[in-house]
């Protein structure tokens, strides 16, 4: 995760139903920006954003008008919960089926409770990421000079 402070000198080529926009920062061009649904940044505003990878406005993890308190993620943690269950009601039996197949109940038992135990800990690591990025998001001091897009 790398965070970085940008400023909105110019915002266009906005689409807002989607949330797409251009912007410059420095005299520099970004183009087919999404920060996180509907949200678009207002000309002169300057935001925290986290990528997961440096620069690459593709992995954009979350960002945080410095204007204000509020933390935008791009997976909440509610989304990745329902995410997770949909895993296990969709793929739960057919690891039971599997299971039946491969060994009888023992082992349909056995397999549906290691599924759901990797579902379980990939929430619970997601969720711990989600929690260390609103820290990180939120301590963005606002009074710092924006860093350089690169």
């Amino acid at each position: 995760m790398h965070i970085e402070q940008v400023q909105f000198d110019e915002v266009f080529d906005v689409q807002p139903a989607r949330g797409d926009f251009s912007f410059r920062c420095a005299g520099r061009p970004v183009y087919g920006v999404n920060l996180h649904s509907g949200v678009i940044p207002r000309p002169g505003s300057r935001f925290a954003v986290a990528f997961g990878k440096r620069g690459d406005w593709n992995s954009v993890l979350g960002c945080r008008d410095l204007a204000s308190s509020e933390v935008l993620l791009r997976r909440p943690g509610w989304a990745a919960s329902l995410f997770s269950l949909g895993d296990i009601l969709l793929f739960g039996p057919l690891c039971v089926g599997a299971g039946l197949a491969l060994g009888g109940p023992r082992i349909a038992i056995a397999i549906t409770a290691l599924f759901t135990l990797a579902i379980a800990a990939g929430l619970v690591h997601g969720l711990l990421q989600n929690r260390k990025l609103k820290q990180a998001l939120g301590a963005a001091v606002s009074d710092a000079a924006p860093k350089q897009i690169q």
